[in-house]
C-alpha cells in the first residue's frame, strides 16, 4: 500500500513539473535569441570577420533529385537539395550560461548571409532563377550556421540538335558572388561529389562537379576574381530508338510510297491527289519537329524530310502534267521539234565558227608554204560541205526522230520514276547512315 501511494505521488509530480520544464527552456531560447540577435551589437550586413582582410570560408552543396529540359527556351530547370555552412563568431555562446543549450533556430533574414547568385540565370531577377524553399537555419553554440532547404535552379542551356534523336546536352550550372571578391568570400564544395544519374521523363541527367582551378570570367575585369562553384550537367535521351521509329520510320515509308504519283494511268487524277497526301505528311512532320526543336536549330533529320518534300513536291508537279496528257504523239512531236531545234543551233554555231577561221586566214599576211594545201587563189570551200549528214531511215525520218517516236509515254514515266526512287533511296540511305554513326 505504502508503494502504491509513493509511485502516485511521484508521477503526480512529474506530472506536474513538464510544464515548468518546458517552460524553462523556452525561456532560455528566447533569452539566447534576443541576446544574439540585437540590432545594437549584431549588424547583419557586416561580413563575420574580426579583420577586413580575413575570408569567410563559404561551403556549397547542391544535390538535384529531378530536371526538366526546354527545348523552345534552351531552358534547364533543376530541383534539389542545396546546403551551405558557414561561421559567424557572433552567433557563438557558451552552453553553460543557457542550461546546456547547445543549438538554436534562427531566421535567415536576421543574421549574415553569403552571397550566391546563378551565373547562368535567365532572369535579370536572381530570385526568379534561383529559389529556395526555407530560410531557417541552425545555428551551433560555435557559431557554425547551417542552412539545408529545397532548392530550384532556371539555367540556360546551349542546346545542339544536329544528332537529334541521339543529342546530348552539356549544361553548366555555376555559382558565383557579385559583390563580394575571391579574398573576402571563398566557396568551396562540401565534401568529396561523387558522380550521380538519375532518370526523369525521356532524359538521363549526370550531375558532376567541376574539377578544374582555370579562370571562369576571362573577359569580365569585375568579375575574374570572383569564388565560385561550377557544376556540369550532362543530358542524354534514354531511348532514342523510339525517336527514330517514330520520326525517321514513317518518313522512309511515305516517301518510298510517293513514287507511285507517276505509274497512276495517263489522264487520272488519283496521282496528283496522293502526291499532294504524301508532300502533306511530310510537311506535318516537319512541322512537328520544329514544334519540339529550337528555332535555331536544324537536326540532320529536318534536313532530310525538308530535301524529301522537295523531291515529293516535283513528283507531285510530274504526275500533274500526267494527267494533262491524253495523247502520247504531242509529247512526241514536243521532243522532236526540241531536238530539230537544237540541232539546228549547233549547225548555225558550227558554220559561223568555220568562218572565222577562214575569214582570219585569208586576211593573214604570212605566205604560204609549200608543203601547204591551201590554194590562195581558189574560192573558199563550202563550209556546209563538211557538216556530216543526218543518216537517214528508209521511212525518211532522221535516227532521232525514229528513236523519239518509238519511245512511248509509259517508258518515260517509268524512267522518271526510276530516277526519283534512287533519289529518295539515296536520301534516306544517307540519313540512316549518319544517324548510326552518332
Amino acid at each position: 500500500m505504502f508503494f502504491t501511494q509513493c509511485l502516485l505521488l511521484t508521477l503526480m509530480c512529474i506530472a506536474f513539473n513538464l510544464p515548468f520544464v518546458e517552460s524553462a527552456d523556452m525561456n532560455t531560447r528566447n533569452w539566447l535569441y534576443h541576446n544574439l540577435t540585437d540590432t545594437n551589437e549584431y549588424v547583419k550586413y557586416l561580413r563575420p570577420v574580426n579583420d577586413s582582410y580575413q575570408t569567410v570560408e563559404v561551403g556549397f552543396r547542391f544535390d538535384p533529385f529531378i530536371h526538366e529540359l526546354d527545348y523552345i527556351n534552351q531552358e534547364l530547370q533543376l530541383r534539389g537539395t542545396m546546403g551551405m555552412t558557414w561561421n559567424d563568431f557572433r552567433l557563438s555562446w557558451n552552453p553553460d550560461d543557457y542550461d546546456d543549450l547547445h543549438y538554436i533556430e534562427l531566421s535567415l533574414n536576421e543574421i549574415w548571409q553569403p552571397e550566391l547568385i546563378l551565373y547562368e540565370r535567365m532572369s535579370k531577377n536572381n530570385d526568379e532563377s534561383f529559389q529556395t524553399e526555407t530560410d531557417i537555419v541552425k545555428v551551433y553554440n560555435t557559431g557554425k550556421v547551417d542552412w539545408v532547404t529545397i532548392a530550384s535552379t532556371r539555367t540556360y542551356c546551349s542546346i545542339n540538335v544536329d544528332k537529334f534523336p541521339k543529342d546530348e546536352h552539356t549544361c553548366d550550372v555555376t555559382f558565383t558572388t557579385w559583390l563580394h571578391e575571391d579574398n573576402e568570400q571563398k566557396l568551396h564544395i562540401l565534401g568529396n561529389m561523387d558522380s550521380c544519374e538519375f532518370e526523369h521523363l525521356t532524359w538521363r541527367l549526370k550531375f558532376t562537379d567541376h574539377g578544374g582551378n582555370d579562370p571562369l570570367y576571362r573577359c569580365d575585369h569585375y568579375l575574374k576574381n570572383q569564388s565560385y562553384v561550377r557544376y556540369i550537367a550532362t543530358l542524354e535521351r534514354l531511348d532514342p530508338k523510339f525517336s527514330m521509329y517514330t520520326l525517321v520510320a514513317p518518313n522512309i515509308l511515305v516517301s518510298g510510297l510517293s513514287v507511285f504519283t507517276i505509274c497512276f494511268p495517263r489522264g487520272d487524277n488519283t496521282g496528283p491527289a496522293f502526291g499532294m497526301m504524301c508532300l502533306l505528311a511530310l510537311i506535318i512532320q516537319l512541322g512537328t519537329l520544329y514544334q519540339v526543336l529550337p528555332d535555331t536549330a536544324f537536326s540532320e533529320v529536318c534536313k532530310s524530310i525538308a530535301t524529301l518534300s522537295i523531291v515529293v513536291a516535283v513528283e507531285t508537279v510530274f504526275s500533274v502534267i500526267n494527267m494533262g496528257i491524253e495523247d502520247d504523239s504531242y509529247i512526241i512531236s514536243k521532243m522532236t521539234n526540241f531536238r530539230l531545234f537544237i540541232l539546228k543551233k549547233r549547225d548555225s554555231l558550227r558554220n559561223r565558227r568555220k568562218k572565222n577561221e577562214y575569214n582570219l586566214f585569208s586576211n593573214s599576211k604570212d605566205p604560204p608554204t609549200a608543203s601547204s594545201d591551201t590554194n590562195t587563189n581558189s574560192e573558199p570551200q563550202n563550209i556546209n560541205s563538211e557538216i556530216p549528214a543526218v543518216v537517214k531511215k528508209e521511212d525518211g525520218s532522221t535516227r532521232t526522230q525514229y528513236v523519239i517516236q518509238n519511245l512511248s509515254w509509259f517508258n518515260i514515266k517509268t524512267v522518271v520514276a526510276f530516277v526519283f526512287l534512287v533519289a529518295i533511296a539515296w536520301i534516306n540511305f544517307d540519313m540512316l547512315i549518319s544517324l548510326n554513326n552518332y
